[in-house]
């Protein structure tokens, strides 16, 4: 029996959960060796810097599959600002209204975040056709 192909959208969609692994290893990456020499508030606040322009170009290259511009990477550090308002709202809500454990409250707004990362960074990066 042969299995159909994901539509478009859909292979976009594991193209944007690459990109996002991709994401965090090289954050990851940058922090521990930053780590080395410097605080580790200085080193996450580089590495975090380093790893949005990382998901600018991999969200433009790989995932949506456009060309990068100024405008649009100027603009992209947005959908971050946004994913860490809503992020630290629905942390709140799980934690102290849900009873999450704090422990676990960060993943789960990863996983529930990941829909408006994905619409948002397609919003900014793809070109009106």
């Amino acid at each position: 029996m042969k299995v159909a192909a994901p539509p478009r959208r859909g292979r976009e969609i594991l193209r944007f959960l690459a990109g996002g692994a991709s994401t965090t290893a090289v954050s990851y990456a940058v922090y521990l060796l930053l780590l080395a020499r410097l605080p580790y508030v200085a080193a996450y606040s580089i590495a975090y810097a380093v790893g949005i322009a990382w998901s600018y170009f991999a969200n433009t290259w790989f995932v949506f599959r456009e060309r990068a511009s100024v405008s649009r990477a100027l603009a992209f550090p947005l959908v971050y600002a946004v994913q860490y308002l809503v992020g630290s709202l629905l942390l709140f809500a799980l934690v102290d209204g849900l009873h999450v454990p704090a422990a676990f409250g960060p993943l789960l707004v990863v996983v529930l975040t990941l829909p408006l990362t994905y619409v948002l960074s397609r919003r900014i990066i793809v070109r009106s056709r």
